[in-house]
């Protein structure tokens, strides 16, 4: 018995929600006892995510390529924006967000929700605009990775 694609449905919209959570718990637990690089780890994290979400809508708002107006797919890109900024607070983070972000896409590419170019859209605008957003925040962007 598989699942019906409702359940695939639900677990689709629960992946960046679960990540967020699993984010700020680690960050606040990794951080613990200074204030100051939980606030500016978050924020950038934050930043980069605001960041990525506009860049990843104009062609959503702004047909600016009609043919292909889910490119780039926003639910990769807050996923990788996020696991990009988990990279930078944890580097062993990946052994759970690589293999995570391998399952998402098939499982969006497979209800029809984004197609294989708009997951590589997503991988060339996520990852290098957190990169730089959480670098030009101030000193090597990241609080002492493990």
């Amino acid at each position: 018995m598989g699942m019906s694609h409702q359940q695939l449905d639900w677990i689709a919209d629960a992946v960046n929600p679960a990540l967020i959570c699993v984010f700020l718990v680690c960050g606040v637990a990794m951080l613990r006892g200074n204030r100051g690089r939980v606030t500016a780890l978050m924020s950038r994290a934050g930043i980069a995510l605001l960041v990525t979400y506009l860049l990843a809508h104009i062609n959503h708002w702004m047909p600016l390529w009609a043919e292909h107006r889910g490119f780039p797919s926003g639910h990769m890109t807050f996923f990788l924006t996020l696991a990009t900024s988990f990279f930078l607070l944890d580097r062993r983070s990946a052994l759970l967000t690589v293999p995570a972000a391998a399952l998402y896409g098939w499982l969006i590419v497979f209800l029809g929700y984004h197609s294989w170019l708009d997951l590589l859209g997503a991988v060339a605008l996520a990852i290098p605009v957190t990169l730089l957003c959480h670098r030009s925040s101030g000193g090597r962007g990241n609080p002492e990775p493990n």
